[in-house]
C-alpha cells in the first residue's frame, strides 16, 4: 500500500540514489584524506552518515532556517522603527550550521581526528554542491537545504 503512490516511490528512489552517491563521495574523501584501511573499516558507518545527511539534515536545517528567519525579521522590524532599512542576514548562517553539524557527525561516525574531519566534511559539501549543480534532477522535492 505504501509503495503504490508514485510520489513515494520517487521519494524512496531519490533517497537511495542520493545516499549511494553521497556515500561514495564520503568514502572517496576518507580514502584520499585519511587512509584506505579507515575507509574500508567504516564503510557501513560512512553510508549511514550519508543516509543521515540526506534524510535528516535537510529538515533540521529547514527548521533552523525558519527559526533564524523569524528572529531576523524581528530585528529588521526593530531596525525599521528607528529609521533606515535593514535586511535579514541571520538566515545566511544556515549553511554554516549545516557544515558544523556535518563536521560533528563525520567526526563521531567515522572516528577520526578533528583536523581530518574538517577536510572530509568540507570536501563532501563541496562535491555535493558540484553534483547538485551539474545534475539538478537529484534535488528530489527540494530535499537539499545545504
Amino acid at each position: 500500500m505504501l509503495l503504490q503512490d508514485t510520489n513515494a516511490i520517487i521519494f524512496l528512489l531519490g533517497i537511495i540514489i542520493g545516499t549511494v552517491i553521497l556515500g561514495l563521495i564520503i568514502y572517496l574523501a576518507v580514502l584520499l584524506i585519511e587512509s584506505k584501511t579507515k575507509a574500508s573499516d567504516k564503510v557501513v558507518l560512512i553510508f549511514l552518515l550519508a543516509l543521515i545527511t540526506i534524510l535528516i539534515l535537510p529538515p533540521v536545517l529547514g527548521a533552523i532556517g525558519q527559526v533564524l528567519s523569524a528572529i531576523g525579521n524581528v530585528f529588521v522590524a526593530i531596525r525599521d522603527v528607528f529609521g533606515g532599512g535593514g535586511a535579514n542576514y541571520l538566515v545566511q548562517l544556515v549553511p554554516i550550521i549545516g557544515f558544523l553539524i556535518l563536521l560533528v557527525l563525520t567526526k563521531f561516525f567515522i572516528d577520526i581526528r578533528w583536523e581530518t574531519s574538517v577536510w572530509i566534511s568540507l570536501l563532501t559539501l563541496f562535491l555535493l554542491y558540484i553534483l547538485l549543480s551539474l545534475i539538478p534532477e537529484l534535488d528530489f522535492f527540494d530535499l537539499y537545504v545545504i
